[in-house]
Protein backbone atom coordinates (compact mmCIF):
# COMPACT_ATOMS: atom_id res chain seq x y z
CA UNK A 1 0.00 0.00 0.00
CA UNK A 2 1.36 3.37 -0.94
CA UNK A 3 1.93 5.94 1.85
CA UNK A 4 -0.78 8.60 2.37
CA UNK A 5 -0.11 12.07 1.03
CA UNK A 6 -0.79 15.06 3.25
CA UNK A 7 -3.78 15.91 1.06
CA UNK A 8 -5.18 12.38 1.37
CA UNK A 9 -4.97 12.54 5.14
CA UNK A 10 -6.64 15.98 5.33
CA UNK A 11 -9.47 15.02 3.00
CA UNK A 12 -10.18 11.80 4.87
CA UNK A 13 -10.11 13.50 8.25
CA UNK A 14 -12.52 16.16 6.97
CA UNK A 15 -14.82 13.54 5.49
CA UNK A 16 -14.98 11.64 8.77
CA UNK A 17 -15.64 14.89 10.66
CA UNK A 18 -18.48 15.86 8.34
CA UNK A 19 -20.19 12.52 8.08
CA UNK A 20 -19.33 10.19 10.95
CA UNK A 21 -21.19 7.62 8.89
CA UNK A 22 -20.20 3.99 8.66
CA UNK A 23 -21.86 2.63 5.56
CA UNK A 24 -23.13 -0.94 5.77
CA UNK A 25 -23.96 -2.98 2.73
CA UNK A 26 -27.48 -4.41 3.07
CA UNK A 27 -29.36 -6.14 0.25
CA UNK A 28 -28.81 -3.96 -2.83
CA UNK A 29 -28.35 -0.72 -0.89
CA UNK A 30 -25.88 1.18 1.25
CA UNK A 31 -27.61 2.34 4.43
CA UNK A 32 -26.50 5.39 6.41
CA UNK A 33 -27.59 6.81 9.76
CA UNK A 34 -27.81 10.43 10.87
CA UNK A 35 -27.91 11.58 14.46
CA UNK A 36 -30.82 13.75 15.57
CA UNK A 37 -34.42 12.97 16.51
CA UNK A 38 -37.62 13.23 14.52
CA UNK A 39 -39.75 16.26 15.34
CA UNK A 40 -42.60 14.70 17.41
CA UNK A 41 -45.12 17.40 16.44
CA UNK A 42 -44.36 17.06 12.74
CA UNK A 43 -44.58 13.29 13.02
CA UNK A 44 -47.99 13.52 14.72
CA UNK A 45 -49.29 15.96 12.11
CA UNK A 46 -48.09 13.74 9.30
CA UNK A 47 -49.65 10.65 10.88
CA UNK A 48 -52.99 12.45 11.18
CA UNK A 49 -52.78 13.66 7.59
CA UNK A 50 -51.94 10.18 6.30
CA UNK A 51 -54.85 8.68 8.25
CA UNK A 52 -57.31 11.14 6.69
CA UNK A 53 -55.78 10.66 3.25
CA UNK A 54 -56.12 6.89 3.56
CA UNK A 55 -59.79 7.35 4.43
CA UNK A 56 -60.26 9.30 1.18
CA UNK A 57 -58.41 6.65 -0.81
CA UNK A 58 -60.44 3.82 0.74
CA UNK A 59 -63.81 5.39 -0.05
CA UNK A 60 -63.35 8.23 -2.51
CA UNK A 61 -66.95 8.10 -3.74
CA UNK A 62 -68.42 8.43 -0.24
CA UNK A 63 -66.05 11.29 0.62
CA UNK A 64 -66.99 13.19 -2.56
CA UNK A 65 -70.70 12.62 -1.91
CA UNK A 66 -70.24 14.04 1.59
CA UNK A 67 -68.78 17.25 0.17
CA UNK A 68 -71.72 17.63 -2.20
CA UNK A 69 -74.20 17.13 0.63
CA UNK A 70 -72.36 19.59 2.85
CA UNK A 71 -72.82 22.56 0.49
CA UNK A 72 -76.19 21.84 -1.12
CA UNK A 73 -78.46 23.77 1.26
CA UNK A 74 -76.33 26.89 1.68
CA UNK A 75 -75.55 27.23 -2.02
CA UNK A 76 -79.14 26.62 -3.05
CA UNK A 77 -80.02 29.60 -0.87
CA UNK A 78 -77.35 31.60 -2.72
CA UNK A 79 -78.70 30.65 -6.14
CA UNK A 80 -75.70 28.39 -6.87
CA UNK A 81 -77.60 25.11 -7.04
CA UNK A 82 -79.70 23.91 -9.93
CA UNK A 83 -80.98 20.55 -11.15
CA UNK A 84 -77.54 19.49 -12.38
CA UNK A 85 -75.40 21.01 -9.63
CA UNK A 86 -75.09 17.95 -7.41
CA UNK A 87 -74.15 15.62 -10.26
CA UNK A 88 -71.74 18.15 -11.81
CA UNK A 89 -69.98 18.82 -8.51
CA UNK A 90 -69.71 15.12 -7.70
CA UNK A 91 -68.13 14.36 -11.11
CA UNK A 92 -65.65 17.23 -10.71
CA UNK A 93 -64.65 16.04 -7.23
CA UNK A 94 -64.17 12.46 -8.39
CA UNK A 95 -61.65 13.68 -10.99
CA UNK A 96 -59.38 15.09 -8.26
CA UNK A 97 -56.40 13.23 -6.88
CA UNK A 98 -56.89 11.98 -3.29
CA UNK A 99 -54.70 14.76 -1.83
CA UNK A 100 -56.73 17.44 -3.62
CA UNK A 101 -60.03 15.81 -2.74
CA UNK A 102 -59.00 15.85 0.92
CA UNK A 103 -58.19 19.57 0.62
CA UNK A 104 -61.58 20.20 -1.01
CA UNK A 105 -63.30 18.41 1.85
CA UNK A 106 -61.44 20.45 4.46
CA UNK A 107 -62.14 23.81 2.80
CA UNK A 108 -64.03 26.11 5.16
CA UNK A 109 -65.95 27.90 2.37
CA UNK A 110 -67.68 26.90 -0.86
CA UNK A 111 -65.35 29.27 -2.74
CA UNK A 112 -62.33 27.58 -1.17
CA UNK A 113 -63.62 24.17 -2.19
CA UNK A 114 -64.24 25.39 -5.75
CA UNK A 115 -60.72 26.87 -5.87
CA UNK A 116 -59.32 23.39 -5.27
CA UNK A 117 -61.41 22.06 -8.16
CA UNK A 118 -60.30 24.93 -10.38
CA UNK A 119 -56.58 24.43 -9.81
CA UNK A 120 -56.29 20.82 -8.69
CA UNK A 121 -54.01 22.02 -5.89
CA UNK A 122 -54.11 21.27 -2.19
CA UNK A 123 -53.57 23.68 0.66
CA UNK A 124 -50.59 21.86 2.13
CA UNK A 125 -48.12 19.30 0.87
CA UNK A 126 -45.97 16.89 2.82
CA UNK A 127 -42.54 16.82 1.25
CA UNK A 128 -39.09 15.65 2.19
CA UNK A 129 -36.70 18.38 3.25
CA UNK A 130 -33.15 17.19 2.53
CA UNK A 131 -30.43 18.77 4.62
CA UNK A 132 -26.65 18.69 4.77
CA UNK A 133 -25.11 15.43 5.93
CA UNK A 134 -23.70 16.38 9.30
CA UNK A 135 -23.75 14.85 12.78
CA UNK A 136 -26.27 17.44 13.99
CA UNK A 137 -28.65 17.20 11.05
CA UNK A 138 -32.27 16.46 11.90
CA UNK A 139 -34.01 14.89 8.94
CA UNK A 140 -37.79 14.61 8.73
CA UNK A 141 -39.82 13.55 5.73
CA UNK A 142 -42.94 14.93 7.34
CA UNK A 143 -42.46 18.69 7.21
CA UNK A 144 -45.69 20.48 6.31
CA UNK A 145 -45.18 23.37 3.92
CA UNK A 146 -47.45 25.62 1.89
CA UNK A 147 -46.64 25.52 -1.84
CA UNK A 148 -46.16 28.68 -3.81
CA UNK A 149 -49.18 29.73 -5.89
CA UNK A 150 -48.89 29.36 -9.64
CA UNK A 151 -50.29 32.61 -10.95
CA UNK A 152 -53.47 34.28 -9.73
CA UNK A 153 -56.99 33.05 -10.43
CA UNK A 154 -58.14 36.59 -11.21
CA UNK A 155 -55.15 38.05 -13.06
CA UNK A 156 -53.05 35.25 -14.59
CA UNK A 157 -55.66 33.16 -16.36
CA UNK A 158 -55.13 30.81 -19.30
CA UNK A 159 -57.48 30.90 -22.30
CA UNK A 160 -58.87 27.67 -23.76
CA UNK A 161 -60.92 27.91 -26.97
CA UNK A 162 -63.92 25.62 -27.53
CA UNK A 163 -66.03 24.91 -30.59
CA UNK A 164 -68.88 27.46 -30.70
CA UNK A 165 -71.68 25.99 -28.61
CA UNK A 166 -75.09 27.32 -27.58
CA UNK A 167 -75.85 27.72 -23.89
CA UNK A 168 -78.90 30.05 -24.05
CA UNK A 169 -81.78 30.52 -26.49
CA UNK A 170 -84.84 32.28 -25.08
CA UNK A 171 -86.80 31.45 -28.25
CA UNK A 172 -86.66 27.80 -27.13
CA UNK A 173 -87.04 28.12 -23.35
CA UNK A 174 -87.58 31.08 -21.07
CA UNK A 175 -89.33 33.48 -23.41
CA UNK A 176 -88.54 37.03 -24.40
CA UNK A 177 -86.49 39.18 -22.00
CA UNK A 178 -88.56 42.21 -21.13
CA UNK A 179 -87.32 45.75 -20.74
CA UNK A 180 -85.63 46.43 -17.42
CA UNK A 181 -85.34 42.78 -16.39
CA UNK A 182 -82.39 40.58 -15.42
CA UNK A 183 -81.78 36.92 -16.25
CA UNK A 184 -79.21 34.70 -14.51
CA UNK A 185 -77.70 31.80 -16.46
CA UNK A 186 -75.31 28.88 -16.05
CA UNK A 187 -72.20 28.48 -18.21
CA UNK A 188 -70.55 25.28 -16.86
CA UNK A 189 -73.32 22.73 -16.40
CA UNK A 190 -73.38 19.18 -17.73
CA UNK A 191 -75.97 20.37 -20.26
CA UNK A 192 -77.83 23.57 -21.13
CA UNK A 193 -81.13 22.21 -22.42
CA UNK A 194 -82.98 23.90 -19.53
CA UNK A 195 -81.75 27.24 -20.94
CA UNK A 196 -82.65 26.39 -24.54
CA UNK A 197 -79.07 25.43 -25.31
CA UNK A 198 -77.02 22.32 -26.06
CA UNK A 199 -77.56 19.03 -24.24
CA UNK A 200 -73.75 18.81 -23.77
CA UNK A 201 -71.36 20.67 -21.45
CA UNK A 202 -70.02 22.68 -24.42
CA UNK A 203 -66.46 21.76 -23.44
CA UNK A 204 -66.37 23.99 -20.36
CA UNK A 205 -65.27 21.99 -17.28
CA UNK A 206 -67.27 22.40 -14.11
CA UNK A 207 -66.05 24.96 -11.61
CA UNK A 208 -62.94 26.25 -13.38
CA UNK A 209 -63.91 29.08 -15.75
CA UNK A 210 -63.37 32.51 -14.20
CA UNK A 211 -64.43 34.24 -17.43
CA UNK A 212 -66.08 33.11 -20.66
CA UNK A 213 -65.72 34.37 -24.22
CA UNK A 214 -69.18 34.39 -25.79
CA UNK A 215 -71.23 35.67 -28.67
CA UNK A 216 -74.39 37.44 -27.46
CA UNK A 217 -77.15 37.87 -30.02
CA UNK A 218 -80.31 39.94 -29.69
CA UNK A 219 -83.21 39.25 -32.05
CA UNK A 220 -86.80 40.51 -32.49
CA UNK A 221 -86.40 43.56 -30.21
CA UNK A 222 -89.59 45.60 -29.74
CA UNK A 223 -87.66 48.84 -29.47
CA UNK A 224 -84.13 50.30 -29.25
CA UNK A 225 -82.06 49.35 -26.25
CA UNK A 226 -78.89 47.73 -24.89
CA UNK A 227 -77.60 44.63 -23.09
CA UNK A 228 -75.32 44.49 -20.07
CA UNK A 229 -73.63 41.26 -18.87
CA UNK A 230 -71.57 40.61 -15.73
CA UNK A 231 -70.48 38.09 -13.09
CA UNK A 232 -73.35 36.67 -11.07
CA UNK A 233 -73.80 38.27 -7.60
CA UNK A 234 -71.50 41.15 -8.56
CA UNK A 235 -72.70 44.72 -9.05
CA UNK A 236 -74.20 45.43 -12.47
CA UNK A 237 -71.80 47.56 -14.54
CA UNK A 238 -72.84 50.68 -16.42
CA UNK A 239 -71.18 49.69 -19.70
CA UNK A 240 -73.19 47.77 -22.30
CA UNK A 241 -71.92 44.80 -24.31
CA UNK A 242 -74.42 45.24 -27.17
CA UNK A 243 -76.75 47.96 -28.51
CA UNK A 244 -79.76 47.34 -30.75
CA UNK A 245 -82.59 49.09 -32.58
CA UNK A 246 -86.17 48.03 -33.22
CA UNK A 247 -86.50 44.76 -35.14
CA UNK A 248 -82.75 44.30 -35.53
CA UNK A 249 -80.88 41.01 -35.13
CA UNK A 250 -77.39 41.92 -33.95
CA UNK A 251 -74.53 40.03 -32.28
CA UNK A 252 -71.36 40.93 -30.45
CA UNK A 253 -68.44 38.95 -29.04
CA UNK A 254 -67.44 39.74 -25.47
CA UNK A 255 -65.65 38.29 -22.44
CA UNK A 256 -67.75 38.06 -19.28
CA UNK A 257 -66.37 37.31 -15.78
CA UNK A 258 -68.26 34.41 -14.21
CA UNK A 259 -68.96 32.79 -10.86
CA UNK A 260 -68.18 29.12 -11.65
CA UNK A 261 -69.92 26.17 -10.05
CA UNK A 262 -73.51 25.00 -9.79
CA UNK A 263 -76.41 27.28 -10.63
CA UNK A 264 -76.19 30.79 -12.05
CA UNK A 265 -72.74 31.98 -13.17
CA UNK A 266 -73.43 35.23 -15.03
CA UNK A 267 -76.25 37.77 -15.35
CA UNK A 268 -77.71 39.69 -18.28
CA UNK A 269 -79.82 42.86 -18.15
CA UNK A 270 -81.89 44.25 -21.02
CA UNK A 271 -82.91 47.92 -21.17
CA UNK A 272 -85.13 49.52 -23.83
CA UNK A 273 -87.19 47.15 -25.92
CA UNK A 274 -88.14 43.59 -25.15
CA UNK A 275 -85.90 41.08 -26.98
CA UNK A 276 -85.01 37.43 -27.40
CA UNK A 277 -81.43 36.44 -26.61
CA UNK A 278 -79.11 33.76 -27.99
CA UNK A 279 -75.72 33.10 -26.34
CA UNK A 280 -72.93 30.89 -27.73
CA UNK A 281 -69.67 30.19 -25.88
CA UNK A 282 -66.40 30.15 -27.83
CA UNK A 283 -63.83 29.75 -25.05
CA UNK A 284 -63.05 30.21 -21.37
CA UNK A 285 -60.39 31.60 -19.05
CA UNK A 286 -59.21 29.57 -16.04
CA UNK A 287 -56.51 29.70 -13.40
CA UNK A 288 -53.20 28.16 -14.48
CA UNK A 289 -52.64 24.61 -13.29
CA UNK A 290 -49.23 23.34 -12.18
CA UNK A 291 -47.65 20.84 -14.54
CA UNK A 292 -46.33 17.65 -12.96
CA UNK A 293 -42.59 17.08 -13.22
CA UNK A 294 -41.34 14.57 -15.77
CA UNK A 295 -38.57 12.65 -14.02
CA UNK A 296 -36.18 9.87 -14.92
CA UNK A 297 -33.29 8.17 -13.11
CA UNK A 298 -29.77 8.29 -14.51
CA UNK A 299 -27.22 5.74 -13.32
CA UNK A 300 -23.45 5.63 -13.45
CA UNK A 301 -21.62 2.46 -14.34
CA UNK A 302 -21.06 0.05 -11.47
CA UNK A 303 -17.63 1.27 -10.40
CA UNK A 304 -14.98 -0.79 -8.62
CA UNK A 305 -13.50 1.52 -5.97
CA UNK A 306 -9.96 0.55 -4.94
CA UNK A 307 -8.69 0.54 -1.39
CA UNK A 308 -7.37 3.81 0.01
CA UNK A 309 -8.16 5.92 -3.07
CA UNK A 310 -10.72 8.71 -2.55
CA UNK A 311 -12.90 8.10 -5.64
CA UNK A 312 -15.76 10.09 -7.23
CA UNK A 313 -18.58 8.16 -8.92
CA UNK A 314 -20.85 10.35 -11.09
CA UNK A 315 -24.36 9.91 -12.48
CA UNK A 316 -24.98 12.39 -15.33
CA UNK A 317 -28.45 13.73 -16.12
CA UNK A 318 -29.53 13.88 -19.77
CA UNK A 319 -29.75 17.23 -21.56
CA UNK A 320 -32.93 19.17 -20.88
CA UNK A 321 -33.31 17.87 -17.32
CA UNK A 322 -32.03 19.02 -13.94
CA UNK A 323 -30.75 16.87 -11.08
CA UNK A 324 -33.16 17.05 -8.14
CA UNK A 325 -31.70 14.30 -5.97
CA UNK A 326 -29.53 11.23 -5.96
CA UNK A 327 -27.76 8.53 -4.04
CA UNK A 328 -25.84 5.28 -4.41
CA UNK A 329 -26.22 1.53 -4.86
CA UNK A 330 -24.02 -1.52 -4.42
CA UNK A 331 -24.23 -5.17 -5.44
CA UNK A 332 -21.85 -6.27 -2.70
CA UNK A 333 -24.33 -8.63 -1.07
CA UNK A 334 -25.51 -8.97 2.51
CA UNK A 335 -22.22 -9.50 4.37
CA UNK A 336 -21.66 -5.84 5.18
CA UNK A 337 -18.42 -3.86 5.22
CA UNK A 338 -17.10 -1.65 7.95
CA UNK A 339 -14.78 1.10 6.86
CA UNK A 340 -16.48 2.36 3.68
CA UNK A 341 -17.14 6.08 3.89
CA UNK A 342 -19.40 7.96 1.47
CA UNK A 343 -20.27 11.59 0.75
CA UNK A 344 -23.25 12.16 -1.56
CA UNK A 345 -23.57 15.59 -3.21
CA UNK A 346 -25.29 17.37 -6.12
CA UNK A 347 -23.15 17.52 -9.23
CA UNK A 348 -23.72 21.28 -9.41
CA UNK A 349 -21.05 21.63 -6.74
CA UNK A 350 -18.61 20.25 -9.33
CA UNK A 351 -20.03 22.07 -12.37
CA UNK A 352 -21.98 19.19 -13.89
CA UNK A 353 -25.66 18.28 -14.02
CA UNK A 354 -26.11 15.11 -12.01
CA UNK A 355 -25.08 13.51 -8.72
CA UNK A 356 -21.66 12.68 -7.29
CA UNK A 357 -20.78 10.06 -4.70
CA UNK A 358 -17.35 10.33 -3.10
CA UNK A 359 -16.15 6.96 -1.77
CA UNK A 360 -13.34 6.32 0.70
CA UNK A 361 -12.78 2.57 0.76
CA UNK A 362 -10.83 1.45 3.85
CA UNK A 363 -11.63 -2.26 3.58
CA UNK A 364 -9.39 -5.11 2.47
CA UNK A 365 -10.54 -5.13 -1.17
CA UNK A 366 -12.26 -3.25 -3.95
CA UNK A 367 -15.90 -2.29 -3.34
CA UNK A 368 -18.53 -1.83 -6.10
CA UNK A 369 -20.46 1.47 -6.11
CA UNK A 370 -23.01 2.92 -8.51
CA UNK A 371 -24.28 6.50 -8.32
CA UNK A 372 -27.80 7.48 -9.38
CA UNK A 373 -29.50 10.81 -9.99
CA UNK A 374 -33.14 11.83 -10.23
CA UNK A 375 -33.35 14.05 -13.32
CA UNK A 376 -36.50 16.14 -13.87
CA UNK A 377 -37.96 18.63 -16.28
CA UNK A 378 -41.20 20.60 -16.56
CA UNK A 379 -42.96 19.26 -19.67
CA UNK A 380 -44.01 21.65 -22.38
CA UNK A 381 -47.69 22.16 -23.06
Amino acid sequence: MKPHSYLDVCVKMQLRTILTISMLVTPNVFAYQLSGARDPQAATQQAEYQEKLQHVINDKADYAAGIVSRWENSEAANGKWDANAAADLYIALMKLKPESLLAAGEASTYEGMMAVIATGSRAKAAISQPGPLSPNTQVSSNTQVSPNALGDSADDMVYTPVAPCRIVDTRVIGGIVVNGSQRNWDMDGSNFSSQGGSSTDCGIPFGVAQAVAMNITVTQPSGPGYVTAWRYVSARPLASVLNFVTGQTVANSTIIPTNPGGGADFSVYVAGGNAHMVIDVIGYFAAPVATALDCTTANSALTSVPVNLYTPVDAICPAGTTATGGGWFSNEGTGGYQGVWVLSQPGAAYNFNGWRVWVDNQTNGNRNIQAWAVCCRIPGR
